[in-house]
């Protein structure tokens, strides 16, 4: 028995398979995403056919518009590349193929992508192209602060399965989980104006959910003691800290 090259679980097969199972399903269907629906969805953003998020003008500042978004332009050039280099492990004149024609040539082969030796490694690059393209994809609305980046400060909003996130600013990489500890340590020094309703909504934001009933039972039941009304009616100076700790007292 051996273990799967991607999860590090062992193999119930004696086949000599780089990736388990649940691992090859995975791969393959993130194959499937990135030419049925990442591409072209990237694509249609590139050449302004679409875009994420509410639609608004803005004011006039003297100059053209992109004739192109180029961050989307980024992630089409590094899914093409995979693509490529996927193909050409195939036959190597595939790897001159447009991103299209490379995709139907990696779905026509599907055992012979899935069994190479470099099939972890391929997967998990992939898997990186994948989360950049998601959060690419995502509408402001649906993404969550899940902290500041550790290096340069800048907010960090992710998509709410993200395993890691890359500041937009500075360029660092990191694991989602370790941001929002660091965040989550840091929230008995932040306070928040609003109603009950806001501050919920505000936690969500940040992937934190409670109701704004929960908040206000806790408010009637004397259990925030943090937490100060201001002069309009029905507002309080909320401590994020305390919240999140009677959210974890309930959970």
């Amino acid at each position: 028995m051996t273990d799967c090259q991607h999860c590090h679980k062992p193999m119930k097969t004696t086949a000599d398979n780089p990736l388990c199972q649940t691992c090859r399903e995975t791969y393959w269907t993130l194959i499937r995403q990135l030419g049925h629906v990442q591409l072209p969805a990237l694509s249609s953003i590139m050449l302004k056919q679409a875009h994420i998020g509410a639609t608004g003008h803005a004011p006039s500042r003297g100059s053209a518009p992109m004739p192109i978004d180029t961050h989307a332009q980024q992630l089409i050039a590094e899914s093409e590349a995979w693509l490529a280099e996927q193909a050409g492990k195939i036959r190597p004149q595939y790897a001159d193929y447009r991103w299209r024609k490379a995709w139907l040539a990696i779905l026509s082969n599907r055992h012979a992508i899935l069994d190479m030796t470099t099939a972890a490694d391929d997967y998990a690059a992939l898997e990186h192209i994948s989360r950049r393209n998601e959060t690419a994809l995502t509408p402001e609305e649906a993404m969550v602060i899940i902290g500041t980046c550790p290096k340069c400060g800048h907010q960090a909003t992710s998509t709410p399965q993200a395993d890691e996130w890359t500041c937009p600013h500075c360029k660092w990489q990191g694991g989602v989980q370790a941001i929002k500890a660091t965040r989550d340590n840091k929230l008995w020094q932040l306070e928040y104006t609003g109603k009950p309703v806001e501050v919920a909504r505000y936690l969500a934001k940040m992937d934190i959910h409670c109701t704004s009933d929960q908040i206000r039972q806790w408010l009637t039941r004397g259990k925030l003691s943090h937490a100060t009304p201001t002069k309009h009616k029905g507002e309080y100076v909320f401590n994020l800290g305390e919240l999140t700790a009677m959210l974890d007292c309930h959970n």
